[in-house]
């Protein structure tokens, strides 16, 4: 059985339903997650993800807990990932944060394909390398994706919200919880660059808080020479704390370019009526090009 058919057959079982056989789990994660925040200082543990794999998380951190309490997160991707990776492909997880995802499609792109894992910020991409040393098709990129490659004014919010890190938009307004928040600058490659030199994705993940469009505006070569299969993050509440606009440009942007958008609910894949405004949810963008055509629910 190979690690993608593995990853498929484990996901058929899986159910966030509290069951008695995941109570231990629970328990464990519950215990350590307090002993975090009763010591105030961050606790690295390792959890087996729902196919088997083990992967290092921080707790208290908030995917780390659903990684530790369910072995995944984000039912949606989680789902488009396993229907549309296939050995041999190329994946781009631009904001790989710990690298669940990386991890996922490492495992599903298998030995001959390869995953590149994007990550900027220090304290992050040190957790995200001790994971991608797991397994021999990740190269973890010390970079931001962004519209041009340069130096990149970013916002670190610690270790406790290190998955909603971001890029400071044209449009940004420090709040009061802006004290507790550390300004940087961070590497930032045109993605459009970064592919003639490491090979065209044929599969991208994009979640940098707001910051889609930036980063799509960078790989516009690279759409108009390979059609990409992309996920991209929605909401509009995130976008416009941040200062990036709102989620409707990525819909928009990627309409131009002839892309057909789809999104998921029970895991199963569904047309996408552009709205107007979006609350959190991830869409699932495909070209007719490379379009392959797995169950779509009516």
């Amino acid at each position: 059985m190979t690690d993608r058919d593995k990853v498929k057959q484990h996901w058929l079982r899986q159910n966030e339903r509290r069951h008695i056989r995941n109570l231990p789990r629970w328990a464990k994660v519950r215990i350590e997650k307090k002993a975090a925040k009763w010591l105030g200082k961050a606790c690295k543990v390792s959890v087996p993800l729902f196919w088997g794999q083990e992967m290092s998380v921080v707790f208290p951190e908030f995917v780390s807990g659903r990684l530790g309490k369910f072995g995944y997160f984000e039912d949606d991707v989680t789902s488009i990932f396993i229907d549309c990776l296939e050995p041999g492909m190329t994946f781009y997880d631009v904001g790989s944060h710990y690298g669940y995802f990386s991890l996922l499609a490492s495992s599903l792109v298998g030995p001959n394909g390869h995953v590149f894992a994007f990550e900027p910020t220090a304290a992050t991409y040190e957790v995200l390398t001790e994971n991608a040393a797991r397994r021999e098709n990740i190269t973890c990129c010390k970079v931001a994706a962004y519209r041009e490659s340069g130096p990149l004014a970013f916002i670190e919010q610690g270790i406790g919200r290190s998955s909603l890190n971001f890029v400071i938009g044209d449009g940004y307004e420090p709040d009061s919880a802006d004290s507790l928040n550390q300004r940087t600058t961070v590497p930032a490659v045109k993605l459009d660059n970064f592919a003639h030199q490491h090979g065209d994705p044929d599969f991208l993940k994009i979640d940098t808080e707001g910051a889609e469009i930036p980063v799509l505006e960078g790989m516009t070569e690279t759409i108009d020479r390979c059609h990409p299969t992309i996920v991209l993050e929605m909401g509009d509440q995130v976008c416009t704390t941040t200062g990036n606009g709102l989620s409707r440009r990525n819909v928009d942007f990627l309409l131009d370019y002839g892309y057909e958008v789809f999104e998921y609910r029970n895991r199963n894949r569904h047309p996408h009526v552009p709205r107007d405004s979006y609350a959190y949810t991830n869409l699932l963008f495909q070209h007719p090009v490379n379009m392959q055509r797995p169950r779509i629910a009516k």
